[in-house]
């Protein structure tokens, strides 16, 4: 049995509910790439300072994706409350993953902070 209206277009999708996730997403790859050089700087010459301002810079990081990821889902779930838009999963998806990962990013910093003063 076919659609009864096989050339009906579908809803656009909202941008800012893909957006949302793809600031989520680059929440992992700062994280990653941020843990890099800071062990590679941290290696050479660890200082207290420099140890200081790697984590500043990192939390700093990863609460702008943040804060970027849940703008973009907050506008997204508006975009698409009406069913006019498709993407509303998307936008869920965006802003839980994001709080996951900046809890988790804080958390493990936290840890490692704490680590670091137990020696």
């Amino acid at each position: 049995m076919t659609a009864p209206y096989p050339n009906q277009p579908s809803a656009p999708s909202s941008r800012a509910a893909r957006l949302s996730v793809s600031f989520a997403l680059f929440i992992i790859v700062a994280n990653i790439v941020l843990n890099l050089v800071a062990g590679a700087v941290l290696s050479n010459s660890p200082s207290p300072l420099l140890a200081w301002a790697s984590v500043i810079v990192h939390l700093l990081i990863v609460a702008a994706l943040f804060a970027f990821s849940l703008r973009y889902g907050l506008a997204g779930l508006r975009e698409t409350a009406g069913g006019a838009m498709r993407g509303r999963g998307s936008a869920i998806a965006g802003i839980i993953l994001a709080s996951l990962l900046l809890a988790f990013t804080v958390g493990s910093t936290l840890l490692q902070i704490a680590g670091a003063f137990a020696d």
